[in-house]
């Protein structure tokens, strides 16, 4: 993002100007053993550890470089332990809230303030979750900033759970994707992130730092009568996450087909992306849909320019080495076979 005012992404690699951000909440802290998995979780973290070990010191570099402001000068103070936990927890009154580190709690809690939108939104995650109409009721009575909080949480206090998590919320990259001036929002394939899509998709039509944007958010749709299909054909719900979504210059993205991303969503994307003369050319890159990829990120990334960080899975180096390598060969070791990869290019 460049101010402010204008968004506006046309690279995977250059300056970054304003980040969105979600802090680890009570949340995550509850994924437990039995539910890590249907969580999306492979093990189990501890919350304090993870917030003060890893991200306070994130949150920190990315003030220093984005909104210096608040942070410099100021460390023995926000580290202080009486303080330390206050500047990063979204809905108290000392923390950091920053034009630049936007923590998307806070937008929540913001939109909330307006009863229309309160109603919907309630209603809305009520439906999904399966909220008796009591339960309902109650989540009308909270305030704003304690309603976002259960909404990302699951949970108004310590010992009271209305609903699952939605841990994942971290992983900002994949509820949404700036692609230039446009807002490519996500759908994801699995349920633990439903309540993450319908949160992201409230706040980038009604919080006023996307009023500008409103006509240039897409949103990918199911295809007609999906619900006809046969539950084993892949055109039963369109399916995208950010994961597979690579801004690699203005006039060019290229497009994942993963475990969580399927080819009609791909080709829906395309067909936006075109018609709305967002970019000159897409790459589908399809890659095993397995837990192992996931996304394409998570197989490949842009880290310069020019340099680019693979996967030794799907190295060709690797597949040299390997097929010369007798003890590779004799203990039947090998590498992803790079015939199941398949890239395709499409051109306005």
């Amino acid at each position: 993002m460049h101010n402010r005012d204008v968004i506006y992404v046309s690279s995977e690699t250059g300056r970054l100007r304003k980040v969105l951000v979600h802090s680890p909440d009570s949340g995550l802290g509850r994924v437990v053993p039995s539910k890590a998995q249907d969580w999306l979780f492979e093990d189990i973290v501890h919350l304090n550890t993870i917030r003060r070990n890893e991200y306070d010191y994130y949150i920190k570099l990315l003030l220093y470089f984005l909104d210096d402001k608040k942070i410099k000068g100021q460390l023995a103070i926000i580290d202080a332990p009486e303080n330390h936990r206050n500047f990063y927890k979204p809905d108290h009154a000392d923390f950091y809230r920053s034009d630049q580190v936007v923590e998307l709690q806070e937008l929540l809690s913001e939109i909330l303030n307006d009863v229309s939108i309160k109603n919907q939104l309630v209603a809305s995650v009520c439906a999904i979750e399966a909220c008796s109409y009591h339960v309902q009721r109650e989540l009308m009575a909270y305030s704003p900033a304690t309603l976002a909080r259960v909404f990302f949480s699951g949970t108004p206090n310590e010992s009271e759970m209305i609903f699952p998590p939605i841990p994942n919320f971290i992983f900002t990259r994949d509820i949404g994707i700036v692609i230039n001036d446009h807002i490519l929002l996500n759908k994801p394939m699995k349920e633990a992130r439903k309540r993450e899509a319908l949160i992201a998709k409230y706040i980038f039509f009604h919080h006023p730092i996307f009023a500008a944007y409103s006509d240039k958010i897409i949103e990918l749709t199911d295809t007609p009568h999906h619900f006809l299909l046969p539950n084993d054909t892949e055109v039963e719900r369109v399916t995208l996450e950010g994961g597979d979504v690579m801004v690699v210059s203005g006039d060019h993205v290229l497009i994942g087909v993963s475990e969580r991303t399927n080819s009609e969503a791909a080709a829906q994307a395309v067909r936006k992306l075109f018609d709305k003369n967002v970019v000159k050319k897409v790459t589908i890159v399809k890659i095993p849909r397995k837990r192992d990829y996931m996304h394409i990120d998570t197989v490949f990334t842009q880290v310069k320019r020019n340099v680019w960080v693979m996967l030794g899975d799907f190295s060709t180096e690797r597949i040299k080495g390997l097929q010369t390598d007798e003890v590779h060969r004799a203990l039947r070791i090998q590498p992803h076979r790079i015939d199941e990869l398949e890239i395709l290019q499409f051109e306005k």
